[in-house]
């Protein structure tokens, strides 16, 4: 009797205790969410306040502002929280890729040509599955996301053609963090995608 009365109590403990590890687990991740938010909060402030600001801009601070708001709502589904916050931040990086692609352009070489051409073919082939991502992310504004891209990568292909290899990079560059959120708000949108079809 003895025996399983201590067997009771451990066991009373044991839960006891793994109750509190997975609640203070738990305070940890909240807090690691709330930091996460504050800082792109941060970024997008300071990104807003860099003078100049195009109209890609407005639109690249506009969807992480709201994409931001989105993750405050969906902290219980770490998740989708995650997605949504690393789509922010590709947008908050392609609005930096912008800024940086004003900076003047050092002398062409050859070798720069060679590199950012090999870029830009990259970039070529990540802006084409756009389309796709825009269909699974079920963005209204989806579209929007797919035309800034290609502008983006027809601007890049343009100062290539200019010899501002150091633009066209970072507006390729730019192009690609598109992307890459559109990628993340589907996979936040659709968990486990069907793959697609060759037609």
């Amino acid at each position: 009797m003895k025996r399983a009365w201590v067997g009771g109590v451990a066991a009373c403990l044991l839960a006891v205790s793994c109750a509190g590890v997975a609640a203070q687990q738990e305070r940890k991740r909240e807090r690691r969410q709330e930091e996460r938010l504050e800082e792109l909060a941060r970024k997008l402030a300071r990104r807003q306040a860099q003078a100049g600001a195009t109209p890609e801009h407005r639109f690249l601070h506009a969807r992480a502002a709201a994409i931001l708001e989105r993750a405050r709502q969906t902290r219980d589904d770490a998740y989708v929280f995650d997605r949504l916050v690393r789509a922010a931040d590709d947008l908050l990086e392609a609005s930096e890729e912008l800024f940086e692609a004003r900076q003047p352009e050092p002398p062409p070489t050859e070798a720069e040509q060679r590199e950012t051409a090999l870029d830009l073919q990259r970039c070529y082939f990540r802006v084409r599955q756009a389309d796709y991502f825009a269909e699974m992310s079920r963005e209204p504004e989806a579209g929007l996301y797919v035309q800034h891209a290609r502008s983006l990568y027809q601007q890049a292909r343009s100062a290539y053609d200019g010899r501002q290899y150091r633009r066209a990079g970072k507006l390729g560059e730019a192009a690609e963090e598109i992307v890459s959120a559109l990628e993340k708000l589907a996979q936040a949108a659709v968990r486990i995608p069907e793959p697609p079809k060759l037609e």
